[in-house]
């Protein structure tokens, strides 16, 4: 079956996301800059699976779609994270931008076929604090919101041979709330786990992130994991149910 819906965070980085917010953890405390600044850019793969229902007025659809289904039928996307750090605090954005198309299978016996073209954008923006940190260890908290806007166009041909037509967008938001912890594994190698759960607009989002990295320099490290994200979101006739999970791959610069 090919619905490819929500590709809710292609390439993804060692962000972690979200989306949901995994965008790539702090690494270990670094020497302080003169201004006291820090600053962390994280470009990212996310070779993501998808996994649930999704549904535009009257129009649904079940998705199980591997990372080959969505290669094919990606029109367009970025993704990337961003990270400012004073002290123990941070601000982390992590947005992911895509643009799909595809033929679809419905639920509805009276259509034959249905194509759709899909926009999304998933963005998380949080504030974190170190409530723990050594040399080899970093433990943070964080809070913030997951953002989540997509605009679906549907067309189908019944079995008659009559046409109908579907389109709308949504936007949500939903607070979230979670932790990050990294250790050093030794020498340069080290382990970062991040993982967090929220609602607003959804019943309720989820986020999960392990990944093993390894640092390259004082300013360059590079990642390799696995990412989960959830969402479970219905409004007015749209059904968005989707679980996108998936290896991620990614390389981070400090400043």
């Amino acid at each position: 079956m090919k619905p490819s819906l929500i590709i809710a965070s292609l390439l993804l980085t060692s962000f972690a996301a979200v989306a949901g917010t995994p965008a790539p953890l702090p690494p270990p405390p670094a020497p302080a800059s003169p201004s006291g600044w820090q600053f962390r850019a994280a470009p990212y793969l996310w070779a993501q699976s998808l996994e649930g229902t999704e549904g535009l007025r009257g129009f649904t659809g079940d998705v199980d779609l591997d990372f080959g289904d969505i290669v094919e039928d990606l029109e367009f996307a970025f993704m990337g994270a961003f990270e400012a750090r004073y002290g123990r605090w941070g601000i982390l954005t992590d947005v992911c931008y895509s643009e799909v198309g595809d033929s679809i299978e419905t639920r509805d016996i009276l259509l034959s076929d249905a194509n759709f073209n899909m926009k999304q954008f998933l963005g998380n923006v949080t504030l974190s604090y170190r409530v723990m940190e050594s040399e080899s260890t970093v433990v943070e908290l964080y809070g913030g919101t997951r953002l989540n806007w997509i605009d679906l166009d549907v067309d189908a041909t019944g079995v008659g041979g009559s046409f109908f037509s579907r389109s709308g967008d949504k936007f949500w938001a939903d607070a979230i709330i979670g932790a990050r912890f990294q250790t050093s594994l030794g020498g340069p190698w080290f382990l970062r786990v991040a993982g967090d759960i929220g609602a607003g607009d959804s019943d309720f989002t989820w986020q999960a992130l392990g990944l093993i990295g390894y640092k390259v320099n004082e300013n360059c490290n590079v990642g390799i994991g696995y990412r989960g994200l959830g969402t479970d979101f219905e409004d007015g006739g749209f059904t968005y149910d989707i679980t996108a999970h998936g290896p991620v791959l990614g390389v981070e610069w400090k400043f």
